[in-house]
């Protein structure tokens, strides 16, 4: 719930009050009562406003407000027919995606248009098209995908909403091709350093983000990073030949950072401060929590209040294999409501109708989202998605 924000708003209120005009009038201990109410409101004005600035280009709900979310079968008939279930309209509808999908031809913004929703990508680096393989960490830092980050950013800036890339999620677990680590705890070998996942992080953010293309160079260069295509100079005849134009487009997109709350395995170099990339690639934070492992639950709320400066995102939840009475979920909904840093919730039912993840599979943790996603504290349309 709001807290020092809305003190500050009743503070702005005070200030103007007539008992406020009175004291002005008294003695000079009430005179000095008074500067010192001004001097507390002031304080608190500041701070709202500071935390209005750091908000400012994240794409956060509106203030005191919450998104929730469900991930895409890439059937908009199953987002509405989820959206009958909790009888509550989703704001985020979150894909699934390998790397070098389309994410025009996948379809995604068009059903997020459809559904009246903002998009999540959730965006890995397997690579199905090479038999399952994936494209390595260092690979990307080195500048040997750009084609990809080029069409990503050209895409995305074109859209006229936010997008949220929630990059390389649950990166310090090992059934993701990026972890550092084997699930026995040993390493992937030189192209999967803790050096190129970050690298490789950071890469992805400085292109998709956009802007002036000798800017983003420069970045580049200045994070150890070869410019794009790995040219010699700014002029490099390559950016004619690949049709890179001087002015990359600046979409509207927010990066989320959502490791596990410890890793797997669990040791030492595989904690989600290891692949932390740099306060200025990150915009929101997150974690990940299921009813099937909720004694992680103190694990969640330990991390948030390690990251409380970002807005904080539960990238995937569900009541999965572990939640009869709706116990959990009605406790991780309360957590969120009562956290004026968690700003968005998405349900993980995977990426089919049907399946063990279905909300249809758990009555009683149904009737608790019903309960909780209909109260005002839940946005159900992020601004400008209803038209």
């Amino acid at each position: 719930m709001p807290g020092w924000e809305q003190a500050g708003e009743e503070g702005f209120g005070l200030m103007e009050s007539p008992g406020k005009q009175r004291m002005r009038r008294s003695t000079a201990h009430g005179r000095g009562g008074a500067a010192l109410l001004a001097a507390g409101v002031a304080v608190i004005s500041l701070l709202f406003a500071v935390s209005a600035q750091a908000d400012r280009g994240l794409f956060v709900p509106p203030h005191g407000k919450l998104y929730h979310g469900v991930s895409d079968t890439g059937q908009v008939k199953d987002f509405r027919q989820f959206q009958r279930r909790v009888r509550a309209h989703p704001a985020l509808l979150q894909e699934f995606w390998h790397w070098d999908v389309s994410y025009s031809a996948s379809g995604g913004p068009h059903r997020w248009h459809r559904a009246k929703a903002l998009g999540v990508v959730s965006q890995s680096t397997g690579f199905p098209a090479r038999g399952g393989d994936e494209i390595a960490p260092e690979t990307i830092a080195r500048g040997r995908a750009d084609h990809y980050l080029l069409r990503i950013n050209q895409v995305l800036g074109h859209l006229s909403r936010p997008t949220y890339i929630r990059l390389f999620p649950e990166m310090n677990g090992h059934w993701n091709p990026y972890c550092v680590y084997n699930a026995n705890g040993t390493t992937r070998g030189s192209d999967h350093t803790h050096s190129d996942f970050k690298r490789s992080w950071r890469r992805f953010v400085i292109i998709v983000r956009g802007g002036r293309r000798s800017r983003i160079n420069k970045a580049l260069r200045r994070n150890d990073l070869p410019r794009i295509y790995r040219a010699k100079s700014n002029h490099d005849p390559v950016y004619e030949r690949r049709e890179v134009p001087r002015v990359l487009e600046h979409p509207k997109v927010a990066f989320m950072w959502v490791p596990q709350t410890f890793g797997g395995p669990n040791i030492p170099g595989n904690q989600p401060a290891d692949y932390w990339p740099g306060r200025h690639f990150v915009d929101w934070v997150g974690a990940d929590i299921f009813s099937k492992f909720q004694t992680a639950f103190d694990d969640l709320v330990a991390f948030q209040r390690r990251y409380h400066k970002y807005p904080f995102v539960v990238g995937e939840y569900s009541p999965w294999d572990g939640d009869p009475g709706g116990a959990f979920t009605n406790r991780l909904l309360n957590w969120a409501e009562g956290h004026r840093r968690v700003r968005a919730m998405i349900y993980y039912r995977s990426t089919t109708a049907g399946n063990i993840f279905d909300i249809n599979h758990y009555a009683a943790a149904r009737r608790v989202l019903r309960h909780h996603l209909n109260r005002s504290r839940w946005r159900s349309y992020a601004p400008g998605t209803r038209r």
